[in-house]
């Protein structure tokens, strides 16, 4: 059984993709992209990256060692402001933007890291 094009039939047109269509599609090849050529761009970091791409997002995930493992990739990617970072209790999240592409960095094992450094969370620093 063969699949007939049901544009090919005369007086039926493919329609034109929208513009935001065609944006998002740009959006998900340089994420792509980007995710692609990760592993070699950030090889001289502390801790392997491992990448993906969805969405025109790309999430690079990583399991540091030490607090200076995490702050490294934090500072290598531009990710200063701690507000825009979310403690989901097995790692933290920190969203940016990379090369023009929405970034996600995840740091597994981040807050237990964070834990044994200053204390569990809501507890007293004096």
């Amino acid at each position: 059984m063969t699949i007939t094009d049901p544009f090919t039939s005369p007086g039926h047109h493919r329609p034109t993709p929208s513009p935001a269509a065609v944006a998002l599609t740009i959006q998900c090849r340089k994420a792509k992209t980007l995710a692609d050529t990760a592993p070699a761009r950030f090889e001289r970091m502390p801790a392997p990256v491992t990448t993906t791409a969805a969405g025109g997002e790309v999430q690079l995930v990583v399991r540091p060692t030490c607090l200076a493992d995490w702050a490294r990739w934090t500072a290598e990617l531009g990710c200063r402001d701690t507000r825009r970072m979310t403690n989901t209790g097995v790692a933290m999240v920190c969203r940016f933007e990379l090369d023009g592409v929405r970034a996600r960095l995840i740091g597994v094992g981040v807050p237990a890291l964070l834990a044994a450094a200053y204390g569990p969370k809501g507890t007293s620093r004096v």
